[in-house]
């Protein structure tokens, strides 16, 4: 059985309960949950910390567009007439144990899965923006000139005016996707959105998109708003500040509903789904 990572965390002991029902197919009632805490803790957990989670657990149902579980007062029971989606188990699996192993690989999924979502929210334009493979770090021409290439590329497909690249050491400085709506004129000033993703457990603590650093790369004719994805569902509590501070959130219920009917992209599906079965069976080892 899959362990809780944190079983002292409400959000990490629902995220178990929501993934260990998308793998087994069974209910999992407050007693087990009570079992696998204790387990992982070394203690019975209190009523009222299992109460918490139960009303976690009730609030994502609500937000959820697809009915992936479903509450009740003791139990919580799947709801997948097929196998669960892999996006949802991708998200889930990030969420509760970070980035593992392949951090590239995890991180380059989530990006791509992110961008997805931001292309089904913008009705337009999404391309991931992120540093790419094969780049020499140390080699600090060849940084600072694939850099400049792909910001005075982008600028050329949004028809702003591109003014000067970074300093190589920033690689992409901050963001991984990029979202836009264009007008049939192409004339610039139009809905940019520049997005930083953090797939890892780190994500409270990881800078925001330098939004004053991409006012003087590219001379925007409207300044592009700034955004933030993330596999876990953000606490309503830090909703309101993580809004402020990191631009429009891309938590998991945002990403998942976005891509309610499904990833388009078949190769990414792919990839996920390998992905998911590589994770789960280092897991179970």
């Amino acid at each position: 059985m899959i362990e809780i990572p944190d079983p002292d965390s409400t959000s990490s002991v629902a995220d178990w309960v929501e993934l260990r029902i998308s793998i087994t197919g069974n209910r999992v009632s407050k007693a087990t949950a009570a079992s696998a805490i204790e387990g992982a803790r070394g203690e019975e957990p209190p009523e009222a910390f299992l109460s918490s989670v139960w009303r976690e657990l009730n609030h994502r149902q609500q937000l959820y567009l697809r009915p992936y579980f479903n509450v009740e007062d003791r139990i919580v029971e799947p709801q997948f007439e097929t196998q669960p989606p892999p996006e949802y188990l991708a998200c889930l699996l990030l969420s509760l144990f970070g980035v593992p192993g392949n951090t590239q690989l995890s991180a380059k999924l989530f990006e791509k899965l992110t961008c997805e979502a931001m292309g089904r929210y913008l009705s337009g334009h999404a391309i991931v923006f992120g540093w790419p493979s094969g780049v020499d770090d140390n080699a600090e021409d060849e940084k600072e000139s694939v850099i400049k290439r792909k910001i005075k590329k982008l600028a050329d497909e949004l028809n702003e005016r591109f003014c000067e690249a970074p300093a190589a050491r920033f690689k992409d400085r901050g963001i991984d996707v990029i979202g836009w709506i264009p007008f049939s004129d192409r004339r610039p000033g139009q809905v940019v959105i520049l997005l930083q993703c953090a797939a890892g457990h780190d994500w409270k603590n990881k800078l925001a998109v330098p939004l004053d650093a991409w006012l003087q790369y590219i001379h925007w004719a409207r300044d592009p708003l700034k955004a933030y994805a993330v596999p876990c569902v953000v606490d309503e509590r830090d909703w309101h500040e993580m809004s402020r501070d990191k631009g429009i959130l891309f938590d998991r219920v945002r990403i998942l509903n976005l891509l309610s009917d499904g990833i388009r992209d078949e190769a990414l599906s792919e990839q996920l789904i390998s992905w998911v079965t590589d994770q789960l069976s280092d897991l179970n080892e």
